[in-house]
């Protein structure tokens, strides 16, 4: 069965789905968890791995490549590769890859890598321990780092999210600099987002652009053809790795945007930064053919709005949008 390409009102094709596999998580990072807490998804509320791969084995048809999954924390799932697995299999697609804060990865790096998955993206703000257990709340940067090094020794394109808040020093960049120019990672420098809610401080943002100017004085960088992706990529000259650099709200990306987002309870979402949601769960429960899924999902890539439209510096916290997303 063919189904309608996906191709936005703005002409924009959209074939990035990232899929959240779970809402816990067992890190509380400053920058994620609103202050009032949340209350968690029951087991029936979340999609099971039939349903994430019937949606995405749809999306795929319709011309999707690349599927990412995220939580919460994706490796607290339980049975989690398999799933990897089940989606590996799926024909077209181009990329499977997973977001991840680390904790579990030494222990899963080989099996999922076994299990398909091609890339493993690891969020890690600090290289430095004391401060990693400050924005974390969790005392356990020896054991994110394990999980990187199993990552890159089992053969997975890693990349680091290190997502830039105030407070962080020239020193520490260039750290990450150097942590790109000796190992074969793609450090992403990542602004400040207003995605949790109540949890935001805009004092806290740091614009990437004095981040960039950082590492252009110290190691020699070779641009990178973007295309479609979300980071400006810089190769670092004599070195391994890659350094990017993602200005979601000062350089805004949003005429390249590729990507929707369904959430652990089965809501997809044209836009991060948007309230607008479509409930994909009731349809798959309530007995509707794959080509009436298509037809969900194409009306909502139509109403994708043409950008976040949260600009900088923010003056009205009430453009935020009201739903939650935590980890990837």
């Amino acid at each position: 069965m063919s189904f309608t390409r996906l191709t936005d009102s703005f002409g924009r094709p959209i074939d990035y789905l990232r899929i959240s596999v779970t809402d816990r998580c067992n890190f509380r990072c400053i920058y994620c968890l609103p202050p009032e807490g949340f209350a968690s998804l029951g087991r029936d509320d979340l999609l099971t791995f039939e349903e994430i791969a019937r949606v995405a084995q749809i999306f795929l048809q319709m011309g999707g490549k690349k599927l990412r999954l995220t939580g919460g924390e994706a490796l607290v799932r339980k049975d989690i590769t398999k799933l990897v697995s089940k989606l590996s299999k799926l024909k077209g697609l181009k990329n499977l890859g997973l977001t991840t804060n680390g904790f579990y990865l030494k222990e899963l790096a080989r099996s999922l890598k076994k299990a398909g998955l091609k890339t493993i993206n690891v969020s890690l703000d600090s290289v430095l321990p004391s401060r990693f257990a400050q924005l974390t709340g969790v005392d356990q940067f020896k054991k994110v780092w394990e999980g990187v090094e199993a990552a890159l020794l089992c053969g997975l394109k890693t990349k680091i999210n290190v997502v830039v808040l105030r407070g962080i020093s020239p020193a520490e960049i260039i750290s990450f600099g150097e942590m790109a120019r000796d190992l074969p990672l793609e450090i992403r420098f990542i602004e400040f987002m207003p995605l949790c809610g109540s949890g935001w401080h805009p004092e806290w943002m740091l614009p990437i652009h004095g981040v960039r100017e950082i590492l252009k004085k110290h190691f020699s960088l070779i641009p990178m053809v973007r295309g479609a992706e979300v980071a400006e990529a810089y190769q670092i000259q004599g070195g391994q790795g890659v350094l990017g650099f993602i200005a979601s709200m000062t350089e805004p990306f949003c005429s390249r945007c590729s990507r929707m987002r369904l959430t652990a309870d089965g809501r997809l979402h044209p836009c991060l930064f948007s309230n607008l949601q479509f409930n994909l769960k009731e349809k798959l429960r309530g007995g509707w053919a794959d080509h009436e899924i298509a037809y969900a999902i194409a009306h909502a890539v139509g109403q994708k709005p043409a950008g976040h439209g949260v600009l900088w510096p923010i003056q009205d916290p009430s453009q935020f949008p009201k739903i939650r997303f935590l980890g990837g």
